[in-house]
């Protein structure tokens, strides 16, 4: 527990630590081109704590939604971010170079930041799911309604040993790629089912495949049942619970249940889920030697279920690769590109819901620190590549905004009138909030689910973390 406490912690200040790589960029550019800086702000709201310095109002505030820099001759924002009206009158005019140098040094510096993280991932290296070639094609899946389906791969022709080379036109050279492109996919077919063009090699023989993928997960995302080459394996055993009394270790590669081989860990949760009464035989595989477990779950009565009390997933094999920088930025930068689209397709199955707000990234770093530095690494790279693109947004109240506003006023030889600014303004942080609270509700509720309100589920890796739900469960 206060390991896990610690990791949370940790997550806090990193978030808010790519907050702050944001800020001080808009602020060094402010005191740079001469403005007049007010506030410099981590969060919204009234101040938690504050402190002044050489007529700096610095404060880490309440709602952790991001951070400001209140400067008065940029955009008089002080009502709407910090509660406070800033004293605007008498304060020169500042140039259209200065807002737009201004504005976009926020973004800046968090692509600056992704870069240093990028350049040390480039020397020490990060392991990765490299090959595009199919170990597993699952004869049945289980959808997000908890139906057993037939695996649309395996439907439409596709068998373990064919390399992916394309999806939907697109080439990929790495799982994460394959994961990426059927998880953003817009394709749909003349009956609206979602479609996804795989290209394979087939013994050097280069063939294609129609496959309707299946929406899985709480997340409901497409998935057409490939897996890479990996065991699914024990990962925890809990200590006085039935698994834990028949034998059952960590490490232990999941086998067989009831005689039958275990293709998914969706397939074995469903299993498990479904088993009414007496015990269970699973197989094992310790050290290459199958071990027979006859586990019988127990009634927990706090969580009102019955537990087997192991934790369980699909550990997929890696190998260290030495990205250079420019490779890893691009990825991150195109991830958050398909993300936006898909979002804004009306053939894609990528919701907002399926967003993450401030709670649930915090949630992911806390979990992804657990497989060590380059993990942490890679992930705050890519949320600062996040940071950097969704602010450059032409949207009212992010820095693109600011951008956009300027530009009009450039163009057109006046200022926007004040009033205008001010209720624009105010309506999109109303807007922004009230999408933050959304996303927040399916943030807790992942949450919530993970820890044992349902399934358990094992921490994903940096990349899964924020593209797809990891396939896994603790009964």
């Amino acid at each position: 527990m206060l390991l896990n406490t610690l990791f949370i912690l940790l997550a806090v200040f990193l978030l808010g630590f790519c907050i702050f790589i944001h800020e001080l960029g808009h602020f060094l550019a402010a005191r740079r081109r001469g403005l007049k800086v007010e506030r410099f702000s981590i969060g919204f709201g009234p101040p938690i704590v504050r402190w002044e310095r050489n007529g700096v109002d610095y404060r880490i505030s309440w709602i952790p939604f991001g951070g400001y820099v209140a400067l008065p001759q940029l955009a008089d924002m002080g009502r709407l971010e910090g509660g406070e009206e800033s004293e605007e009158a008498g304060l020169p005019p500042i140039s259209y170079a200065d807002k737009m140098i201004v504005a976009v040094m926020g973004a800046v510096f968090n692509l600056i930041f992704a870069l240093i993280l990028s350049c040390v991932l480039w020397i020490i290296g990060q392991d990765i799911v490299v090959s595009t070639e199919i170990d597993r094609v699952l004869e049945e899946v289980v959808s997000s309604d908890n139906s057993v389906l037939p695996g649309p791969a395996f439907v439409a022709g596709l068998r373990p040993g064919d390399r992916i080379t394309a999806i939907d036109g697109d080439s990929v050279d790495t799982w994460r790629k394959v994961e990426r492109a059927i998880l953003t996919g817009t394709g749909r077919n003349e009956k609206g089912e979602p479609e996804v063009i795989v290209e394979v090699l087939r013994e050097d023989t280069p063939l294609s495949f129609v496959v309707n993928p299946v929406l899985i997960s709480r997340e409901a995302s497409r998935d057409i049942g490939i897996i890479p080459e990996g065991d699914l394996h024990v990962s925890g055993v809990v200590t006085g619970m039935p698994a834990s009394s028949a034998g059952m270790m960590p490490g232990d590669v999941l086998h067989q249940i009831e005689g039958k081989p275990l293709t998914s860990s969706a397939i074995l949760s469903k299993i498990l889920a479904s088993h009414e009464a007496g015990p269970i035989d699973l197989a094992v595989l310790r050290n290459g030697q199958p071990v027979t477990l006859s586990i019988e779950p127990k009634w927990v009565e706090d969580a009102g279920t019955k537990q087997f009390g192991f934790l369980y997933g699909y550990l997929a094999k890696t190998e260290r690769v030495h990205l250079n920088p420019i490779e890893q930025l691009s990825f991150m930068a195109e991830t958050v590109k398909r993300t936006l689209y898909a979002l804004l397709h009306k053939g894609s199955d990528v919701k907002v819901r399926n967003m993450q707000g401030p709670i649930g990234i915090v949630d992911v770093i806390s979990i992804v620190s657990h497989y060590g530095p380059a993990q942490v690494m890679w992930l705050l790279a890519f949320i600062n590549v996040n940071l950097a693109i969704l602010n450059l947004l032409p949207v009212p109240v992010l820095d693109g905004g600011h951008m956009l506003f300027a530009t009009i006023s450039k163009l057109s030889g006046k200022q926007l009138p004040r009033r205008f600014l001010e209720v624009t303004q105010g309506a999109f942080v109303i807007l922004f909030l009230t999408f933050m609270l959304y996303v927040t509700f399916f943030d807790l509720g992942r949450i919530g689910h993970r820890i044992g309100f349902g399934e358990d589920s094992e921490p994903p890796t940096a990349e899964e973390a924020l593209e797809e739900p990891k396939e896994s469960g603790s009964p």
